[in-house]
């Protein structure tokens, strides 16, 4: 994702392999289920990154959209 600098890098790296190892954790979870909750943890960081002026609804708007054309494989 384009919304993060260059120099958070390796940090983003460590949170994917951490997020990793959790879902993996979690896999005897519907992955319908699991897909709800992190939509629901996403959801609070998001509006905490917004709460302290982080990101604008825009962006978040962009970001969001970025992930829907990620995952559906085409332009929405």
């Amino acid at each position: 994702m384009n919304t993060v600098s260059g120099g958070d890098a390796a940090a983003i790296e460590a949170c994917i392999e951490a997020l990793d190892e959790t879902t993996g954790q979690l896999s005897h979870h519907p992955p319908r289920a699991l897909a709800a909750a992190l939509a629901v943890h996403l959801q609070g960081l998001l509006t905490t990154l917004h709460a302290q002026n982080a990101c604008s609804a825009h962006e978040i708007r962009e970001w969001l959209e970025e992930i829907a054309r990620g995952a559906c494989g085409q332009a929405l």
